[in-house]
């Protein structure tokens, strides 16, 4: 009796534990089988959960911190911008696995979800206008461009110096021809007359002021996302690093330099973001462009105002006094000022002068 009882109770046991046993195991694959229910439902939700932009926003603002990475895989993280900031973006990118990213001005990326950011239109002026530029300006013209007789701008300044022909005017003249002649042959160079690079060079200046002279072009000092008022600030900023050079005939180059009345409103409107081609202070130097403050005033993208309407911006332009021809310009500051280049340098003055008194009318270039 005891050994059937000792049996029935192991009996009783093992089937007791194989059926704990095998509910725990489906107990298991339930529980597993949710958990991956979960998964495959939590992946789904978060891929339509991204919301890309459809087109290039252009612009963005950063609605929370957000990383930027050195790649369009987004897996190289360069720096981490806080809520607010700003980016140019040059290109909207889509991925192998569908995903988009935004490619930024400087060459960073940052993931195009919508989430993160939203589209701001910038400042800009009406279409019939001078556009503003959101990047850099690039020279317009010949870097690196020979001198001739009739070329003024800053490099016959500095080969007048050298040649000893200066008298107060930089303008390659007949007798600056003549002494360029006799150095180069004097300096076993080919006697033209002319001034190239090998030229400059032997009379001592550097091939970087050769190029650099030309090419230099006013940094852009306001931003795409800035309103009107930003880019005029940054036009007259620019007009102050002048101040005190002297008044230069057909220069138009770096604050290091002198300057005349347009090429100080051209490097100013660089500054704040237009380009008023086909003026430009590249062929300022150039024969024929001796008066751009003439091609300015006929410019019909630079937009006509009342003289009653005028403000802080506005180009005012005069003429000369006892014709109608344009001789001068300048840009206002407001209160009846204006900053401009006029013999002997770069100042501040009254909007009328004894020197400059007949004002022909105003216009205006950030509208």
């Amino acid at each position: 009796m005891k050994i059937k009882s000792k049996f029935t109770a192991a009996l009783v046991a093992t089937l007791l534990g194989a059926s704990f046993l095998t509910a725990n195991v489906k107990a298991a694959d339930v529980n597993e089988s949710s958990q991956d229910q979960a998964t495959q439902t939590q992946v789904v939700d978060t891929s339509k959960a991204v919301n890309y932009f459809k087109t290039n926003p252009k612009i963005i603002k950063l609605k929370k911190a957000t990383t930027l990475y050195k790649d369009t895989a987004l897996t190289n993280p360069d720096h981490k911008a806080k809520a607010g900031y700003h980016y140019l973006i040059s290109s909207l990118i889509t991925n192998d696995d569908g995903s988009k990213v935004l490619k930024t001005s400087s060459g960073l990326y940052i993931s195009a979800d919508t989430a993160l950011s939203s589209k701001v239109k910038g400042y800009q002026n009406p279409s019939k206008y001078h556009q503003v530029h959101y990047t850099q300006i690039k020279p317009y013209g010949k870097v690196g461009y020979n001198l001739y007789r009739g070329y003024e701008g800053i490099k016959t300044w500095k080969v007048m110096h050298k040649m000893g022909t200066w008298a107060g005017t930089n303008y390659y003249n007949q007798a600056t021809y003549n002494a360029v002649k006799n150095f180069q042959r004097r300096h076993g160079l080919k006697a033209t007359g002319n001034v190239n690079l090998k030229t400059w060079q032997k009379m001592g200046f550097s091939k970087k002021e050769w190029y650099g002279i030309d090419s230099y072009v006013a940094p852009l000092a306001a931003k795409a996302w800035q309103g009107r008022s930003a880019h005029i600030e940054a036009m007259i900023k620019q007009a102050y690093k002048y101040m005190g050079k002297p008044w230069l005939a057909g220069c138009s180059s770096s604050p290091a330099y002198g300057v005349d009345c347009s090429g100080l409103v051209m490097q100013a409107l660089y500054a704040g973001g237009i380009s008023p081609e086909p003026v430009s202070s590249i062929g300022h130097a150039h024969p024929g462009n001796e008066w751009n403050s003439r091609n300015l005033w006929a410019d019909k993208k630079l937009k006509r105002v009342a003289y009653s309407q005028r403000k802080r911006g506005d180009l005012v332009f005069y003429y000369q006094p006892g014709t109608h021809t344009i001789w001068h310009v300048a840009i206002y500051l407001g209160n009846n000022r204006v900053i401009e280049s006029w013999p002997p340098y770069v100042s501040v003055q009254p909007i009328v002068n004894s020197q400059r008194n007949v004002i022909a009318g105003i216009k205006r270039p950030f509208i």
